[in-house]
């Protein structure tokens, strides 16, 4: 599985990179890439975050399914859109038991404006931090949850990364990490930490968050996988 994730960090153009995925046990359902592309000769970079709902094992070989998925789809130069709709339709036919996969893909592109296209199949919302107006926004759901039902339709909106915004995806891992006292980390904690480290890379972007989630979670009655991808554009 270790095999399946990328490299931790990648730089496209004027975009810092870094992912970090830590499994709960041996393997488990988390899953990151990041898909070099070229679609009607404009070259962008493909980022896709996912977390199987089932656990262990039965996880592990879903993030599989889903890596091969969206890696062949995006060579077949699939529009977003129906990549995901066909990516629900084989999940839903291939794991009658254990269907339910989140899944967020978003595409950098090279675009004067430095538009961001993504579409988000029930995934956690993904946090964009633009420090100019010290404004958050939440890039929420465009479809449900992939296999739920067999046939469903996707939503591509998009976002513009300005000089030094951050977005940030993560999985439920972060998020729903338990303290001894049964508190979870919680999505504003996460927006705190995004804003207070926000000057720095990519990379200390991630491992300062993962650090405070794992203080937070030193004692947990729960445990998850837990990945977290950072993009930061260049500020200057």
């Amino acid at each position: 599985q270790r095999n399946l994730l990328p490299e931790h960090q990648i730089n496209f153009h004027d975009y810092d990179i870094y992912g970090v995925c830590i499994p709960d046990r041996e393997v488990g359902g988390d899953y990151f890439d990041y898909i070099r592309n070229t679609r009607d000769e404009e070259e962008s970079l493909g980022i896709v975050i996912s977390d199987a709902v089932s656990k262990g094992l039965p996880a592990a070989i879903q993030a599989l399914f889903v890596s091969g998925a969206i890696r062949m789809g995006v060579s077949f130069a699939t529009k977003i859109s129906n990549l995901l709709a066909q990516l629900n339709k084989l999940i839903y036919k291939t794991f009658p038991y254990e269907r339910f996969v989140t899944l967020f893909y978003c595409e950098l592109t090279l675009s004067s404006n430095r538009l961001v296209l993504y579409a988000n199949a029930g995934h956690n919302e993904p946090i964009h931090y633009r420090p100019e107006t010290d404004n958050f926004q939440l890039l929420e759901p465009t479809g449900g949850f992939l296999g739920l039902i067999e046939e469903q339709k996707f939503k591509v909106e998009n976002i513009r990364m300005h000089p030094g915004d951050v977005m940030v995806l993560y999985t439920d891992g972060i998020t729903e990490a338990h303290n001894s006292e049964g508190e979870i980390f919680g999505e504003m904690r996460l927006q705190k930490l995004i804003k207070r480290f926000h000057k720095y890379s990519a990379q200390e972007i991630n491992v300062k968050i993962l650090g405070e989630v794992q203080k937070f979670a030193q004692h947990p009655v729960y445990n998850d996988d837990k990945t977290l991808v950072v993009i930061k554009r260049d500020p200057s």
